[in-house]
């Protein structure tokens, strides 16, 4: 298996990275993921729009990012290795080797890796269960929470600790408790003809197919609620669902123990066929 790494592809085991990374001791850094179908990246421009955003937050020279056509060209070579239909590409920017101390370098060298490994897309209709994390708390002036920083750590605990529950992701909240998203995805429910979202004040990541989902209902001239709810008002919902750009659109079927609606009665299933779509056959690089 090989990956590119700062200019060149190597064998994953001749990849390595200085002891001074500073994205190794500090977590001084960023990534992005993205669904490659047959070699070619869904959404290319936006994610590179969303790394350019990142780096910006963090004062990182745009500059010493890549070109988007050449990550194209580095996924279609990669995704040669890859002996299905689906990959998911992962782009990790560290800032690079440093002195001691939490001030960065001027002049960064930094340490950029691309990855590609197989994807087996699942069905959106194959309900997730959800548990509400007690331990972790989105907060709306967090640098690292406004982008995917390669410091995890909140998203990590939140999913050990909702795994003792027996669920398969933390609904993560707000700093005042209303609901806020997954450690890995953007929510959404639908009541009657209405979507609902949290709003971006919450301290959520927005990601590319809650863009596209909320574009969607526009299109469609669907009403959109962006109020503010408590984890018990979900069980109001007729379907509860989760978006990222990765896996699409999937079902939540249960949040702390309780039934989340039938979403078969809803918009959620042709939805979830748009977004699929727009993953694959509707790729424009």
């Amino acid at each position: 298996m090989q990956v590119w790494m700062n200019g060149s592809f190597r064998d994953l085991d001749e990849a390595s990275i200085p002891v001074t990374d500073r994205g190794f001791l500090l977590g001084d850094g960023f990534f992005e993921t993205m669904r490659a179908h047959e070699g070619k990246i869904a959404w290319l421009e936006a994610h590179m729009g969303r790394l350019d955003h990142h780096a910006e937050l963090i004062e990182f020279p745009l500059d010493l990012l890549p070109e988007t056509e050449e990550v194209a060209e580095i996924v279609a070579k990669l995704f040669e290795q890859i002996h299905r239909k689906d990959a998911v590409v992962r782009m990790t920017v560290s800032r690079g080797p440093g002195e001691r101390g939490l001030l960065p370098p001027g002049s960064p060298d930094p340490t950029i890796l691309i990855t590609a490994e197989p994807f087996d897309p699942l069905d959106p209709n194959i309900g997730l269960t959800l548990a509400t994390s007690q331990k972790v708390r989105r907060n709306p002036h967090s640098v690292a929470g406004s982008i995917k920083s390669t410091n995890y750590m909140d998203n990590i605990a939140a999913k050990q600790e909702v795994q003792k529950y027996g669920a398969q992701d933390a609904l993560i909240l707000s700093a005042d408790g209303h609901v806020a998203e997954t450690t890995v995805a953007n929510l959404f429910g639908i009541i009657g003809e209405t979507l609902w979202t949290p709003h971006e004040d919450t301290g959520i990541l927005c990601g590319l197919a809650r863009d596209y989902v909320l574009q969607v209902a526009e299109e469609s001239e669907i009403e959109v609620s962006f109020e503010p709810k408590a984890p018990e008002e979900l069980k109001e919902f007729d379907a509860v669902f989760t978006a990222n750009a990765l896996q699409g659109l999937r079902v939540v079927d249960r949040i702390d123990g309780y039934v989340v609606g039938v979403p078969a009665k809803t918009f959620f299933t042709d939805l979830a066929l748009r977004v699929e779509a727009e993953l694959c056959d509707g790729i424009v690089i």
